[in-house]
């Protein structure tokens, strides 16, 4: 089959590939719900919204966009299909116990939700008041998207370069990546524990205190965190009832959840609120969400190597001096072709760790990134271990930080995102939790 040729079956492919992938999907969340304790099936279950479906629906366009589609169409398409097939068969039987132990924690046990959640606040506010102390509140990107929106995009650049201190920096990225998910999730549990009690007030006030972790995670004027972190309670509470197969209640939610950073664009565009208006913020939202935007930055990649040439190992930017290479910020390069960077100083095209990895080594990077994604399956042996609420914490947080796979690098999630300080975190949690219970019952 000549290669003109098998380019114009690939319409029909992509649509096969979407849907056999969105029926194992299905068999999942129908017959195995316990496979979404796994990192793999919650990164495959994103990228199949995020851009597999956008990438299918948007097939022409990208299609007449780029020199190579058959290499986006194996990336969006093949790659999604052959991840969910093997995280479908691998580690079934743990993933299983992990999950029967979730949904089996006894409710006595939801208020040992409190005792991790002091420290945690602790740390927070002291990293907070360090934050508040260096960057004044008229310089952050929150300030500007409700006092002057046209400048909302450079005042959250430059309330991000106000951090001077690189152990500031750190503390920051903690805070928002694990700490305020973590401490989200906690009081999730809280949230959950009354409402089944019927315990109105402590209802109420518990929510009101979920008020400034997510205003915290905006003041850049981002509009990702506060979405993620609603998302990640929302997460924790279905695995707590056993994620139950409930689409509409379900869709209801996840619309509300859009609703945060739909009001943030709203204020950053400096709309009126008007049902026209927000509505059409709201549309800008969902188009980031899971629309064509999502694939723009993959096509960026694929068309720029296939001018150019592959990056190789200079485009993983943690591993290229470890092999004397001079590293490269191939995103910033690949965004400052694509983008119109006259209003900002700096530009970032961010794809997906298959795409990024493409660009680098060409398609040796599908077996890679499916052996790379499974690998995060391991940490379901860390979640056996664990033994009170500090369990589905761990699961819920460290689910959406690999929610990030679908547009950052595989190297990018586990400190900049959080993976590796949640799992270490909640462990410790977990086991200072257990050493309590031991010594009140000796």
């Amino acid at each position: 089959m000549s290669y003109l040729t098998s380019i114009s079956y690939l319409p029909i492919l992509t649509w096969f590939c979407l849907l056999s992938t969105l029926a194992m999907l299905l068999y999942g969340v129908i017959f195995s719900r316990y496979l979404f304790v796994k990192p793999s099936m919650i990164f495959t279950l994103f990228f199949h919204v995020q851009i597999q479906w956008p990438s299918a629906l948007y097939w022409a366009k990208i299609a007449g966009n780029l020199t190579n589609p058959l290499a986006y169409f194996i990336l969006s398409q093949i790659f999604p299909l052959l991840l969910v097939a093997g995280s479908i068969f691998i580690g079934r039987r743990i993933s299983r116990q992990v999950y029967d132990r979730v949904v089996n924690l006894p409710r006595s046990s939801y208020g040992e939700a409190f005792l991790p959640i002091l420290p945690l606040a602790l740390i927070s506010l002291t990293i907070l008041a360090w934050y508040l102390t260096t960057v004044p509140w008229e310089k952050m990107g929150l300030h500007a998207i409700i006092y002057d929106p046209g400048n909302a995009k450079l005042a959250r650049e430059y309330s991000l370069k106000l951090l001077t201190n690189k152990y500031l920096k750190y503390a920051v990225s903690i805070f928002n990546s694990s700490l305020a998910p973590v401490l989200a999730c906690l009081i999730g549990i809280k949230v959950l524990d009354n409402w089944q009690h019927k315990k109105y007030p402590s209802l109420g006030l518990c929510l009101v205190c979920l008020a400034p972790i997510l205003m915290a995670v905006s003041l850049s004027g981002a509009r990702g965190p506060s979405a993620m972190i609603l998302l990640a309670v929302f997460f924790l509470i279905l695995l707590i009832k056993g994620l139950p197969l409930q689409p509409v209640r379900i869709v209801l939610v996840l619309a509300l959840i859009l609703a945060a950073p739909g009001l943030v664009e709203l204020l950053r565009g400096g709309g009126a609120f008007n049902p026209a208006e927000m509505r059409l913020r709201y549309v800008v939202i969902i188009e980031r969400a899971m629309g064509y935007g999502m694939t723009q930055d993959a096509q960026w990649h694929i068309e720029y190597v296939t001018k150019y040439g592959y990056w190789g190992i200079a485009g993983i930017e943690k591993l290229a001096p470890l092999f004397g290479v001079q590293p490269v910020d191939i995103m910033n390069v690949v965004g400052k072709v694509y983008t119109d960077t006259s209003l900002l100083t700096s530009v970032s095209a961010n794809a997906s760790m298959i795409f990024i990895y493409y660009a680098c080594f060409g398609l040796i990077a599908v077996p890679l990134c499916l052996l790379l994604a499974w690998l995060l399956d391991g940490t379901l042996y860390i979640y056996r271990q664990m033994e009170t609420v500090m369990l589905p914490v761990a699961i819920a947080a460290c689910g959406i930080s690999v929610v990030n796979l679908a547009h950052t690098a595989y190297t990018t999630i586990f400190i900049t995102h959080g993976f590796l300080i949640i799992l270490t975190m909640c462990f410790v949690c977990d086991r200072s939790i257990v050493k309590l219970r031991s010594r009140e019952f000796s």
